[in-house]
């Protein structure tokens, strides 16, 4: 395992649900559960016309330690981008999770 290359600080976060105290409200929200270490790699750009808009989705490679509560319904945050998890492949002695994830701006 080759730490050093694990230098951006990425937040995992769970989409959840919590009840306002003052107004009994459910608000539904992204939700920070931890902060782990990552290597940030750019896999490949497509960019695509939908809704008469054209929009741009980038594929990128984010290597953290292994956690085995992390799924494709969590995702990770870095400098203001989210990171929406499509596949997490850990590798063979399970010290680290590659996460395949799509970052998409308008």
């Amino acid at each position: 395992m080759n730490t050093g290359r694990r230098r951006h600080p990425v937040e995992v976060q769970k989409y959840s649900s919590t009840q306002d105290p003052q107004t009994g409200e459910m608000i539904q929200g992204w939700a920070t559960i931890g902060t782990e270490w990552a290597s940030i790699e750019g896999i490949n750009g497509r960019e695509f016309i939908a809704a008469a808009a054209e929009q741009t989705a980038t594929t990128m490679r984010v290597t953290i330690g292994y956690r085995d509560d992390l799924t494709t319904a969590h995702r990770l945050a870095y400098h203001g981008k989210k990171y929406d998890l499509k596949a997490i492949l850990p590798n063979n002695t399970m010290t680290e999770l590659v996460c395949m994830c799509e970052v998409g701006l308008i």
